[in-house]
């Protein structure tokens, strides 16, 4: 995406062994470290940064419905399915509840008294209302599945920060901004135990294959998302800037690696869960992938991530965020990510009784595949919502594979908390798109 605000929110990342290598294999997971389900700030915040909001192009008409929309088939599509009946858990900044985007409480990871109704950044809002907004008689904007439940999780904020956080730059439990892989890791845990049966996660983290880090937690809580609670959890393939650097194309000379996990160079998490996961790269009004959407052998399939028009916290349609020259088109891979929730969204009440892994497979089987029927930029290729709720299709996986397991760990010494460095998690996907500006070492960023 292009890159617009970025809004980091900061996680600590443990580091481990590096590899001998650069190559990379896709991620292990311990089942047994299921973080517990609890709200709240792993560490004391303030805010430290006025909010934001927002805004409009001038000149913009937002009479007719946006050109994602059409393009994805949204209109054909909710003739077949509304939403209705699904829940949707939008794990982001927080959301700007309106009639038109009517989000309920889903707890808060900033503040330790908040819902996870106000939105600081402007960013979870327009998530929600890209995946659930309700229509209106005065504009053509409506949400994906606009008969779908919205449940808003606050993870993360580029307002708040930790508390004197000069003393604790040797903490690894301690991280500058809002947000950490803990919190989103219980943040999992808590969408898919209050009934979620679509999480969004627009947000991302990069890291160098070479310095790899602990996530462990957050493996845990994807995998007791999907395999035990039954969510279909759709992520940002993230967009490049700072420490997320591009990922090079797979070497066609390897026939037995054509994803090019060998060639891999920079990890983007959790988007490198896949297929427990559906990560989703960006596309522009021409269909090309959009130049910031970070490439992988993750990303299973692309949706619009260019110009996009949503929601603003009073209900009416917007179409830029606040820039250092002034407004910017709103882009990232994170609207691409609400765009597929909300197609996830119509296929869960259409095939009540399918699998996660099910719903994945009618996504990505319907998709309109690029050269060669998959590639590292859109993955099977661009959504089309109308085919993946008709298409006569097999089932395909009952489950969703939880990657690799691993035995469960034996007790270790407490940690040494000496100096460490911290990836930044960040908002994928304001004015920039997902271009964040990171806070500290790797950045995490919305998509």
């Amino acid at each position: 995406m292009h890159r617009i605000f970025p809004i980091t929110v900061a996680l600590m990342f443990v580091l481990l062994t590096a590899p001998p290598a650069a190559a990379v294999a896709p991620p292990s997971i311990d089942p047994a470290a299921v973080p517990p389900d609890t709200t709240g700030p792993d560490q004391p915040l303030e805010q430290r940064r006025v909010c934001r909001a927002p805004l409009t192009l001038p000149g913009t008409n937002f009479h007719d419905a946006p050109w994602a929309n059409a393009y994805l088939g949204v209109g054909q599509a909710q003739r077949f399915a509304t939403g209705a009946g699904v829940t949707v858990a939008v794990i982001d900044t927080g959301v700007d509840a309106s009639p038109r985007v009517p989000a309920e409480p889903g707890g808060d990871f900033v503040v330790p008294d908040g819902n996870g109704l106000s939105d600081c950044d402007a960013h979870g809002t327009l998530t929600a209302s890209i995946i659930a907004g309700r229509p209106s008689l005065t504009d053509g904007f409506v949400g994906v599945a606009p008969d779908a439940r919205l449940i808003s999780v606050r993870q993360t904020s580029e307002a708040f920060e930790a508390k004197d956080n000069q003393n604790n730059q040797n903490d690894p439990n301690a991280s500058p901004a809002a947000g950490s892989v803990r919190s989103l890791a219980r943040a999992v845990v808590h969408a898919a135990n209050m009934g979620a049966g679509v999480i969004n996660i627009s947000e991302a983290a990069c890291f160098k294959v070479r310095k790899p880090v602990d996530e462990s937690s957050l493996g845990a809580a994807l995998n007791y998302a999907v395999n035990v609670k039954g969510a279909v959890v759709i992520v940002a393939a993230g967009n490049t800037g700072g420490d997320c650097s591009q990922n090079p194309p797979p070497d066609a000379s390897r026939p037995n690696d054509p994803r090019g996990w060998e060639q891999v160079q920079t990890i983007v998490t959790p988007a490198w869960y896949a297929p427990l996961v559906l990560a989703v790269g960006g596309v522009g009004q021409n269909g090309a992938p959009s130049p910031f959407s970070m490439n992988g052998p993750w990303v299973g399939a692309a949706a619009p991530a260019e110009d996009i028009v949503a929601l603003g916290g009073n209900g009416e349609p917007v179409d830029a965020l606040p820039g250092k020259d002034g407004p910017v088109p709103i882009a990232g891979t994170s609207f691409a990510a609400a765009y597929v929730s909300g197609v996830a969204a119509l296929l869960r009440q259409k095939f009540p009784d399918l699998p996660p892994a099910q719903i994945i497979n009618r996504i990505t089987a319907t998709a309109r595949h690029p050269g060669g029927g998959v590639d590292d930029a859109v993955g099977a290729g661009v959504v089309d919502a109308v085919a993946a709720l008709t298409w006569d299709l097999p089932a395909g996986p009952g489950n969703a594979p939880s990657v690799q397991r691993i035995a469960p760990p034996v007790p270790v010494p407490p940690p040494d908390h000496g100096p460490i460095t911290a990836v930044a998690l960040g908002i994928i996907g304001l004015t920039l798109a997902l271009g964040l500006a990171a806070l500290a070492g790797r950045a995490l960023r919305r998509r």
